[in-house]
């Protein structure tokens, strides 16, 4: 049983022992447990009592927490649910967990390197995909196809996204960047 982080308890809310979790994207409504992690420790299993959105975070009840004092004590672990608990993402969506590992392709099926890590912007996240050309910092934009089928990720970069690509093999942006 694989553990997805999904989000971060970053205060307490109200008197009561809620705890807001910042970076879920409403996952923490459909789950009935969570893993709960300080730096340095092991995961230990929670059941979520209710969950519900509360401005940019939500509001998570937690079974054995029962005041503002035990959800203060709870900020700054990383919150994680079982993979098999959170189900399909839907439709155009993706957990981060399934892309990690992935081989990421051009259009044209040239390899780039494998999904490692990921960077949540605020904005557009951001995959960092490793390969023999170095790392790259790719986009999650409309030119990024993720296929779950053949279970890899496809880009059709715009102009300029992939130069290096380019320069290496001499192609026809390899003169314009040079100095």
């Amino acid at each position: 049983m694989r553990l997805v982080p999904i989000g971060k308890v970053v205060r307490a809310i109200g008197l009561e022992g809620r705890v807001g979790v910042a970076g879920s994207a409403g996952a923490l409504g459909r789950l009935r447990r969570v893993g709960l992690r300080r730096p340095g420790a092991e995961a230990a299993e929670r059941r979520v009592v209710d969950a519900r959105p509360q401005g940019k975070v939500w509001a998570v009840q937690l079974e054995g927490v029962r005041d503002r004092d035990g959800a203060e004590a709870l900020v700054g672990s990383e919150v994680l649910a079982w993979r098999e608990d959170l189900g399909e993402a839907g439709e155009g969506f993706h957990y981060w967990a399934d892309l990690e590992g992935l081989p990421v392709v051009t259009v044209a099926g040239e390899e780039l390197g494998r999904v490692e890590e990921l960077y949540v912007t605020g904005g557009v996240d951001v995959l960092v995909v490793r390969g023999s050309g170095g790392e790259r910092l790719v986009p999650l934009a409309p030119y990024v196809t993720v296929d779950m089928e053949a279970r890899r990720v496809v880009v059709d970069a715009p102009t300029g996204l992939l130069d290096e690509v380019e320069r290496e093999k001499g192609g026809p942006r390899a003169e314009r960047n040079r100095t």
